[in-house]
This record gives C-alpha cells, sequence and structure tokens, in this order.
C-alpha cells in the first residue's frame, strides 16, 4: 500500500513539474512580461437583422401575412443577388400575444395573435445602407443592430498580437537594461485574445439593386459603419545573459 501511495506521489510531482513550462532559478534567468495592445480596420463585412413582426385576430391570418411578407423581403434580397448562403434565419415564432397596457379593447381583439421572423443577412458593408433599405421597402419593419467586421478577423487579431509582442520586447528590454545585463532570445509567449467570429459560409461577392423611390425617404435609417478593433493580451517570457 506505501509503495503505491509512494508511486502516486511520484506521478503527480512528475505532472505538476511539466505544468510548469517556466522554471526560474539561477540556471534560468528570464524576464516575464505582460503587454497589451489593439488594433483597428476599417469594416468590410456587415452582418444585418432584418425581420417582419405582425400581428392579426386568429393565429392563421397571423401566419399567412408573415409569410406573405417574408417572401416578399426575402426575394428582394436573392434579386439583389446576396448569396442565399448569406442569408440565415435568426427568429421564427408564432403564437399568443400579450397585450400591452396601452392597448385599447379594439387592439387586444385584432392583435390576439402575433407571428415574426427575422434574418441574418451577410453583406459587404459598402452594401449594407442598400441592402437595409430595400428590404425596408420590401416591408421588414425591424431592423437591429448591425454587426461590422472585417472579411479575415484571425488575421486582424493576429497583427494585434504581433504588436502587443513587440511592446513586450521593448519592455523586457528596459527591464534587462535596468539590471545591467543584456536581453536575450524569447523562451516562451502566450497570447489572449477573444475568440474571433468566424464569417462561416459567406461569399463575398458585391450585390446590386435598383430601389427606385422610396415612401418617407426622408425618414430613411442611416448606417454609419464603425471601426473594427481587435484586442490582444500577450505573455512573454526572455531569457536574459
Amino acid at each position: 500500500m506505501e509503495r503505491k501511495v509512494l508511486v502516486l506521489a511520484l506521478l503527480l510531482f512528475a505532472w505538476i513539474a511539466s505544468a510548469q513550462d517556466i522554471q526560474v532559478n539561477r540556471q534560468n534567468k528570464t524576464i516575464a512580461v505582460t503587454a497589451d495592445d489593439s488594433v483597428t480596420a476599417d469594416a468590410e463585412v456587415a452582418v444585418l437583422t432584418v425581420g417582419y413582426h405582425n400581428y392579426a385576430s386568429t393565429q392563421d391570418a397571423a401566419f399567412h401575412e408573415n409569410v406573405r411578407a417574408a417572401e416578399q423581403i426575402t426575394k428582394a434580397m436573392l434579386n439583389a443577388k446576396v448569396p442565399e448562403g448569406n442569408v440565415e434565419t435568426d427568429k421564427l415564432s408564432l403564437g399568443r400575444a400579450e397585450a400591452e397596457e396601452k392597448w385599447t379593447e379594439d387592439m387586444k381583439k385584432e392583435r390576439r395573435f402575433q407571428a415574426q421572423q427575422s434574418w441574418h443577412v451577410t453583406v459587404p458593408a459598402s452594401q449594407a445602407q442598400t441592402i437595409v433599405d430595400l428590404c425596408v421597402n420590401a416591408g421588414a419593419n425591424e431592423v437591429d443592430d448591425v454587426q461590422w467586421n472585417v472579411a479575415d478577423p484571425v488575421a486582424l487579431q493576429a497583427k494585434a498580437g504581433s504588436l502587443a509582442l513587440s511592446k513586450a520586447r521593448a519592455i523586457a528590454e528596459q527591464m534587462a537594461k535596468g539590471l545591467g545585463t543584456k536581453l536575450g532570445e524569447l523562451v516562451y509567449a502566450s497570447n489572449h485574445a477573444p475568440a474571433a467570429r468566424m464569417l462561416r459560409g459567406m461569399q463575398t461577392v458585391e450585390v446590386s439593386a435598383s430601389l427606385g423611390a422610396l415612401p418617407n425617404s426622408q425618414l430613411k435609417l442611416k448606417l454609419f459603419p464603425q471601426k473594427v478593433k481587435s484586442d490582444a493580451t500577450v505573455y512573454a517570457v526572455f531569457s536574459i545573459e
């Protein structure tokens, strides 16, 4: 029994020792630095959320009206050359509606049921305004926040990590200088960054649409693309001479 305990103890010690990537001692002189940095870029891709929400006195009426509007909206997007793979269902619901305090008795009777459909639509950022206007003109009555991104978020994140590592090296060089020694090679580095959202299946093609005269065009939604920012925090260990 004692031998088994000893073997387990030795295995545990070996596991702990192997988990320690960096050992600091007289034979292993190092400087450890944590640095962060960020990089921004113009938006190249927009993920729009558009939809249609309606009420009716019966469930069938709510359903059929929603299907009619949904077909009109999605047809308008596809006619504008938005790839079908760039349109994803976001919400889909059909059921009884909960009356709001401001509703009159007549409104409560007319709004016993509700139906809702919405879609995520991925398009080039330069075409986001056109597609939003097109969907609203086709009947969409819901537009949520736009997600702005770049075509290659992993590359943008890698750039932020590279800048953070360069900053870590500069800090380590100053620390080594203060210690009266010289900075050596990088022996370990880790990058902590948010997971980049991959644009799964997105086709980066230009869309085309002819909007014509929009009703109440003076009230048209105006989109202002945001800068895309990527952050990175690097933990780096350098040897010193």
